[in-house]
């Protein structure tokens, strides 16, 4: 990570900004991983999975770029209930808090009672979702800006 650098976005006050998220390492992670670079990526995701704030706002930044992208979130991103359902169950508990407008308080509480390898599970699968929406949408998002970290 230190050999080499990967322009930043500058993330938006969120909902958790009051929790202790952490919109400078979010938006770090996000550059890395629009670059596709696994190496940064891996190492900022790890550091984002500690901080249960930063955590539950990439899954909140994720899910709104979903609902914007496809007018609504798939069913598969919230259902907690399918032992089947690929997707992490921690990104799922956090979605469904999300959709279901679970109070900051709340959400971060519920994002710092995942066990360390879920939210790191929840944190790849919102980048993921996150970065892929940016580009479906041509990097339009009005509240994201690319600038330089």
């Amino acid at each position: 990570m230190t050999d080499h650098g990967h322009e930043g976005f500058e993330i938006p006050p969120g909902k958790l900004d009051g929790w202790g998220a952490d919109t400078e390492l979010l938006g770090q992670l996000i550059g890395a991983a629009y670059d596709e670079c696994p190496s940064c990526q891996e190492a900022l995701l790890t550091l984002l999975a500690e901080n249960a704030p930063t955590t539950a706002q990439l899954v909140e930044l994720a899910c709104i770029a979903v609902r914007e992208t496809l007018g609504g979130i798939p069913v598969d991103l919230v259902d907690a209930a399918d032992p089947d359902n690929p997707v992490p169950i921690g990104f799922r508990r956090l979605a469904l808090s999300v959709v279901e407008h679970t109070e900051p308080a709340a959400l971060a509480a519920q994002c710092a009672g995942l066990p360390a390898a879920e939210r790191h599970a929840a944190a790849r699968t919102a980048t993921a979702l996150f970065v892929g929406e940016m580009r479906a949408a041509g990097h339009g998002f009005d509240d994201v800006r690319r600038q330089q970290i």
